[in-house]
């Protein structure tokens, strides 16, 4: 008889949608004072990080979802010297955002110190020693408390938050009254950029973060991309008051993509001009929600 020796993980997209995975064991758990961090090995991904339930990131392909995060953002400033990371506790957002020649100083606000230390021990490989890098700023607290207390200003604001689920850390950070002060932070000529979760899973979810958004800014464009570990495609929503993302042209993605001596694996102009192609139904739907989140009223994950 063999004795099976490994089990299979299921992760819930939707209350009535779920995906899983093979797991080989389970290499850190624990729950801190805001969720439950599990670092498992998997078979087909790889070291994976999963928080309340969610896969946040994998091995095998962590790099296509925080490359198409980070590089849009960056490339559309053109010449970012300070960055505000949000969330992003594995540090491979920060490892991308300090690919640019041109960033000086890198700012990540976490709210859960255990996620960085787990991260830090398990996850070398995401975070490659950002965290020792002197252009590098880590803040242990609320996103929402620094974003409406700082003084400081950035060229580049990017939310790499978990999502909008009732009771989390981070349902506030999808909502008007926060867009407004990021807006302020990065004045006229900055640039904001947010996980916005699975346009098919969870169109609505996407849909009112876009929506909300265009309350705020001047120029906003949703992308997506598929992502092998979620099972799904990902959306993220990009924003301006001076400058359109959809004017951002591959050529120019590649030429910038050089002119910092940036090494990507996923993205370059051509994977640009792809992310930013969203089929016609998605188009449609995303943009007939009338819909806004509000702290009142807060936009949340299926529940």
């Amino acid at each position: 008889m063999t004795v099976q020796n490994w089990f299979w993980y299921m992760e819930f997209d939707t209350p009535t949608h779920a995906h899983m995975k093979g797991l080989k064991r389970i290499i850190h758990r624990h729950r801190s004072r805001y969720q439950d961090i599990v670092v498992a090995e998997s078979f087909d991904y790889g070291l994976i990080l999963i928080l309340d339930g969610k896969t946040q990131s994998s091995q095998r392909d962590e790099f296509v979802y925080h490359e198409a995060l980070v590089h849009p953002a960056m490339i559309l400033h053109g010449s970012p010297r300070r960055v505000l990371v949000l969330g992003g506790g594995e540090g491979a957002t920060l490892r991308e955002v300090l690919k640019y020649t041109s960033v000086e100083e890198a700012v990540m606000v976490d709210i859960d110190e255990d996620v960085v230390k787990v991260s830090r021990e398990h996850l070398r490989f995401m975070n490659e020693g950002v965290f020792e890098d002197k252009r590098v700023k880590l803040v242990i607290g609320d996103a929402l408390d620094y974003v409406f207390s700082t003084r400081d200003r950035y060229d580049v604001i990017i939310a790499d938050l978990s999502d909008p689920l009732e009771g989390g850390p981070a349902y506030k950070l999808y909502t008007v009254e926060f867009y407004r002060r990021v807006a302020e932070i990065v004045g006229d000529t900055g640039v904001f950029i947010t996980q916005a979760t699975s346009p098919t899973n969870t169109p609505r979810t996407h849909a009112i973060i876009y929506r909300t958004l265009r309350e705020v800014f001047k120029y906003v464009a949703y992308y997506h991309i598929f992502i092998p570990s979620f099972e799904a495609a990902w959306g993220f929503v990009i924003a301006s008051n001076g400058r359109d993302p959809r004017k951002l042209e591959p050529e120019h993605v590649d030429r910038e993509l050089n002119h910092h001596n940036i090494k990507t694996r996923f993205y370059d102009g051509e994977s640009h001009r792809h992310m930013f192609s969203v089929p016609k139904h998605l188009r449609e739907y995303i943009e007939s929600v009338d819909e806004i989140s509000t702290m009142n009223n807060p936009v949340y994950m299926p529940a």
